[in-house]
């Protein structure tokens, strides 16, 4: 499927922590409009848990809210992420 841009960013208080963290995160998407334009949604409150899985990736578990409610997260981060 079609994907727009996004973002999230977790910024910590220790620079040597190994990617991925675990932790609070802030974010936007782009969302398409009717008239062809976009428009960044905020994300807020968003909480993501990284767990190694025995394929070497990783799980992902959150929640977070925007414009929309309240949401669940969860999925698969691999190398192609």
């Amino acid at each position: 499927g079609y994907c727009n841009r996004f973002e999230f960013e977790h910024k910590s208080s220790s620079p040597n922590t190994p990617f991925p963290v675990s932790g609070r995160y802030t974010g936007w998407f782009d969302l398409n409009n009717e008239t062809g334009t976009k428009t960044k949604i905020a994300e807020k409150d968003v909480t993501l848990k990284f767990r190694k899985n025995n394929a070497g990736y990783h799980n992902v578990e959150g929640k977070g809210s925007n414009a929309f409610g309240k949401y669940t997260i969860t999925g698969t981060l691999t190398q192609e992420n």
